[in-house]
């Protein structure tokens, strides 16, 4: 009897990083992946990534585990999958992990087991190797527009400052020069730097948990956080009234950091335990090394991929222009010779 099978969809935005945990997670919970270019009613399982509102398969009629983290949503998950065998959705409603509860379904509908815990987080694929830390706090995030919340104000006064460093797009928005990281980039970025702030959409804040608080302590690098968001009280996570001079200025020592990559590696492990026992699933934990390298070595694809687009978006960045501007004064040469009517004369059709 073969594996079974095992498709994982996220239709508006793929979090790659939530996508390689969940990933390694159903692999050694013994299941086949199978591609999500387009449905396959044939899967025992369907994965649906971000609790989007995009994802329909109304004729499938195995097991399907929603991961409601990013909290935009309100979906009806019964009308979305009408014949699913079972229906779990998976959100972080709690600091700690509650047995799981069933909700009787319409007539006709599937009932939906509510699951109260966080997304699986496979520490071996994120933990790198460091010598020492920088002190400079970092901010790894696209610039988000969030109006006058006093966080991102706050935030913004320390990189300006050059009291924090900041990475990720859009920032040129609020006049901040910084560049995008490819995720295996940023990993490795936050493995360098003893601490690190987070910043939330308000209305995740205090319904879920960010990336950084799992993936940066992985890497012994702490996380400086908005009052109320560490929902699940994760290791190295330090709330704050306020993102002022004296967050920016805490330090934390070498060892300090060794110890919290530890700490957080066993925490995680345990939560992602506890997860696949209330899935009802036994995940084959921790994964062997060979395992994990061959996991890794998507990040090393992505990685790649993202350094191209950005190599050629930067060549059209500086050639297009020129080349424009000489297309556009052929154009007009043509037009004054008066080459432009009779070469549309003799395009086929033309007559």
């Amino acid at each position: 009897m073969g594996k079974p099978l095992c498709q994982i969809v996220s239709s508006d935005y793929l979090d790659k990083d939530v996508y390689l945990n969940i990933r390694c997670f159903y692999l050694a919970a013994g299941y086949r992946l199978i591609p999500a270019s387009r449905p396959n009613p044939e899967a025992d399982l369907l994965v649906v990534l971000r609790g989007d509102n995009g994802s329909e398969q109304r004729d499938f009629r195995g097991e399907i585990h929603i991961y409601d983290y990013v909290k935009e949503y309100l979906v009806d998950w019964q009308n979305r999958y009408p014949v699913a065998s079972r229906l779990v959705v998976v959100s972080l409603a709690a600091s700690s992990l509650q047995p799981a509860v069933a909700t009787a379904g319409a007539y006709g509908k599937p009932a939906i087991t509510a699951v109260d815990a966080y997304l699986p987080v496979i520490p071996a694929l994120w933990s790198s190797a460091w010598r020492s830390k920088q002190r400079k706090p970092l901010h790894v995030s696209n610039f988000k527009r969030m109006g006058d919340d006093a966080y991102q104000q706050d935030l913004l006064a320390l990189i300006r400052s050059g009291a924090v460093q900041a990475f990720g797009s859009k920032w040129d928005l609020v006049g901040v020069r910084t560049h995008p990281l490819s995720y295996l980039q940023a990993n490795r970025v936050l493995a360098a730097a003893a601490s690190c702030f987070g910043l939330m959409w308000p209305y995740q804040r205090g319904r879920t948990l960010s990336g950084r608080m799992w993936q940066a302590p992985l890497n012994g690098c702490f996380v400086l956080t908005e009052t109320g968001t560490d929902i699940l009280g994760c290791p190295g996570v330090i709330e704050r009234q306020a993102f002022d001079a004296s967050s920016a200025s805490l330090a934390f020592s070498d060892q300090r950091c060794r110890q919290l990559a530890i700490e957080a590696a066993a925490f995680w492990e345990a939560h992602t335990r506890g997860l696949a026992a209330l899935l009802g699933i036994d995940p084959a934990l921790p994964l062997a090394g060979a395992a994990i390298r061959r996991q890794r070595w998507l990040l090393l694809g992505w990685d790649l991929e993202f350094r191209r687009q950005r190599l050629w978006g930067g060549l059209l960045d500086r050639f297009d222009p020129p080349i424009m501007a000489v297309r556009r004064r052929l154009a007009r040469l043509a037009r004054r010779l008066g080459l432009r009517s009779s070469a549309s004369n003799d395009r086929p059709g033309s007559h």
